[in-house]
């Protein structure tokens, strides 16, 4: 009626209606068939959205009283607020919050994608759905959908902190440094932000900002056993053994619970060689939990060092059953395949190892050393040839690859992967010794004899 008698023109009548829904709500529900006689009336777009809006209001109100964990209470409520107004795109975000919290992923990826698409200016389903990515390891769609955020919001700090994750998670430590600075521009007083962007100096090995950020962070935050610990770790990484031991007894006086503690103390004890200490504070990190994959490889290598070997392997295996993408874990246990001569378990490992980490030149030179010692010589050269292409200062690659071409006849080749080694590493008597048997095979006997003087001359050096 008031559209069908307006005196003052639609546009203010419409503006009128919109002031008094928002300030004394209405009294009737809308549908297609409602929506369409009002807009054949004179409604605009922006009074049918208030309509609405005012409409789903009590749902929503009834979805943001709802406990937190009750995701059904906050699911239902939003469904019926968005049932009446499907554009609302902070409500499709709430509910979307509710999926995310109730670990229904995929649902709440479909509504941030909405709510996307609905208001491309918002932030908050940016962020949101980046955090969705990032637990999915999808790094690349979570840094997408973070940089977007920071374009719309660069004074959220979060935004900056968890782009910074996921780029340390792909070992950028450059860039996510960079990112850490941004957050801890925005929050000088949040201890996080120092110690993330000390985690990431150290994995970056740059020892001295590490410390610099973990005493700030402390300083912060002086009763954080974990903090504590974390300055320990650069200590022992700069092999200042005894003051990381100092740190990591502080932070487990602090906090005789922290298996964080425990097990970095365990691991400068086992760089010290101390493994029965090693292993002690291994077991008390495990005790404490929770269990990871990482814990039980480092304690396996303990093991291994004293020449327990039956436990390393325990330790390995255990490893894979807790998280089957462990290089460090098939490797080791690989290696002690290989010592005990179960060759073909070896080869599996050290496979698998090759598949999780394809650009670890080891995993292959292990493998084709195996190749080698069972004569499959063209797998040894394919294992070899991708080692010389992912290490090619590796004098040892090298010999091997020569050895096998010596092997097959080829001593041309033989003769340049010796000197390429040779090259790389001029008192590797293995290399001149290869190389002196191809060439008495071509019937150069002068370099022979040269390179046999060259060799034995390097062996006895090794003597005692």
């Amino acid at each position: 009626m008031a559209l069908k008698e307006s005196k003052t023109g639609l546009p203010t009548t419409n503006r009128v209606l919109k002031k008094q829904i928002e300030e004394r709500g209405i009294a009737f529900e809308i549908n297609q068939v409602i929506e369409a006689r009002l807009r054949e009336d004179g409604a605009v777009d922006d009074l049918l959205k208030t309509i609405r809006r005012k409409l789903s209001e009590p749902f929503t109100k009834r979805a943001e009283a709802c406990a937190k964990e009750d995701f059904e209470c906050r699911i239902s409520n939003y469904n019926q607020a968005l049932a009446i107004d499907p554009e609302d795109s902070l409500n499709m975000i709430e509910r979307g919050r509710a999926f995310h919290d109730k670990r229904d992923y995929d649902a709440a990826l479909r509504d941030y994608t909405a709510a996307i698409q609905i208001d491309p200016n918002e932030s908050a389903p940016y962020y949101n759905r980046g955090n969705i990515y990032y637990g999915r390891n999808e790094y690349d769609s979570a840094i997408r959908d973070y940089s977007r955020a920071i374009a719309l919001n660069p004074k959220d700090g979060d935004h900056f902190f968890n782009r910074a994750s996921a780029y340390d998670a792909q070992q950028k430590y450059d860039l996510s440094i960079k990112d850490y600075s941004s957050f801890i521009a925005l929050k000088p007083t949040d201890a996080d932000g120092f110690e993330a962007r000390g985690d990431a100096y150290l994995a970056n090995k740059a020892y001295d900002l590490a410390l610099k950020d973990y005493n700030k962070a402390i300083s912060l935050n002086p009763k954080d056993a974990e903090l504590i610990a974390s300055r320990g770790q650069v200590y022992s990484a700069k092999a200042q053994y005894d003051a990381a031991l100092r740190e990591f007894d502080k932070a487990i006086s602090i906090d005789p619970k922290s298996a964080f503690s425990y097990h970095n103390r365990g691991f400068t004890n086992y760089l010290k060689k101390d493994y029965d200490r090693a292993i002690a504070d291994f077991d008390k990190s495990i005790e404490i939990g929770p269990t990871t994959a990482g814990k039980f490889v480092d304690r396996g290598s303990a093991f291994e060092a004293k020449n327990q070997h039956d436990k390393a392997l325990a330790d390995y295996s255990k490893a894979i059953d807790l998280d089957s993408t462990t290089f460090a874990a098939y490797y080791n246990r690989a290696n002690l395949y290989k010592n005990r001569s179960d060759y073909e378990s070896a080869i599996l490992d050290f496979s698998k190892a090759t598949e999780l980490s394809p650009k670890d030149p080891d995993a292959y030179f292990e493998r084709g050393s195996i190749y080698i010692d069972i004569e499959d010589y063209a797998a040894a050269l394919k294992d070899f040839d991708k080692v010389v292409e992912l290490s090619p200062e590796n004098s040892n690659a090298f010999t091997n690859r020569g050895l096998i071409h010596l092997r097959t006849g080829n001593n041309v080749k033989a003769i340049a992967d010796s000197t390429e080694a040779i090259r790389h590493d001029p008192k590797n008597g293995t290399a001149f010794g290869n190389r002196a048997v191809a060439y008495e095979a071509i019937g150069d006997t002068k370099k022979a004899a040269l390179d046999r003087k060259k060799f034995e001359e390097l062996e006895k050096l090794k003597k005692p």
